[in-house]
């Protein structure tokens, strides 16, 4: 694999990585675009292409720049979504670790140990910890409910920890879900879980695979609204 950087009369700036791939990707993230293309693919091609997209990528490249500008720390945070709902939010420092959730309030205690530089990802990590659980409990009964109606089967149901992505489905029939969808509305949850089981039969994003998605999931394009609305807000 290669990386190289480049610039253009364009205006932004660009790295490009060669590897064994068939088609050419762009992908913008925290303000950088990078061009994963396959080995022996021309600059002018790769020129060509960034005058075409130019209007695109400039757009994208100032949303991820007005999302890094409205991002919140944990530790800035006053609320939290559980389950769709916002709830009032704090923490403390404390003896020892603890999480305390009721429907009023979230209040999560940092160990006076803790170095200041390491609270808001020690504070994260105590959330994920709480959440995770739960989690686990709630995708294990959605999935054998919502099998049961599609008629398949997963062989195996994991809980993971991702920043942009909702939930995977791989080849081995095994399929995962991001703990943080416990914030989510369970209706916009129940979506992730149609979404994933109906890679079982389809495993691309073709119009087969939306219809099957359309047919148990009558809202799914509102869940994927909520979503894209909501990413940031989810800790």
């Amino acid at each position: 694999m290669a990386i190289l950087s480049g610039q253009t009369a364009l205006p932004f700036n660009y790295q490009v990585i060669y590897s064994r791939r068939r088609s050419v990707q762009l992908a913008i993230k925290a303000g950088q675009l990078t061009i994963r293309a396959p080995k022996g693919t021309s600059s002018q091609f790769i020129s060509a292409l960034l005058a075409r997209k130019q209007q695109w990528i400039l757009l994208h490249l100032a949303r991820t720049e007005a999302e890094a500008d409205s991002v919140v720390t944990a530790l800035d945070r006053h609320e939290i979504l559980v389950s769709g709902q916002s709830i009032p939010f704090c923490w403390q420092l404390a003896a020892k670790a603890d999480v305390v959730m009721t429907e009023r309030q979230c209040k999560v205690s940092i160990p006076t140990r803790v170095k200041p530089e390491r609270r808001a990802l020690y504070l994260n990590r105590q959330l994920q910890e709480y959440f995770v659980p739960l989690a686990e409990q709630y995708f294990q009964q959605a999935v054998a409910s919502q099998a049961q109606l599609m008629g398949c089967k997963p062989k195996a149901i994991r809980i993971g920890n991702w920043q942009r992505k909702w939930g995977f489905c791989n080849s081995l029939s095994e399929v995962g879900f991001n703990w943080r969808l416990m914030q989510a509305p369970t209706w916009v949850a129940d979506y992730v879980v149609v979404h994933e089981l109906a890679h079982l039969t389809h495993m691309n994003h073709s119009n087969a695979f939306w219809q099957r998605v359309a047919k148990f999931s009558a809202d799914y394009r509102l869940a994927e609204q909520w979503l894209k609305q909501h990413q940031r807000l989810l800790l």
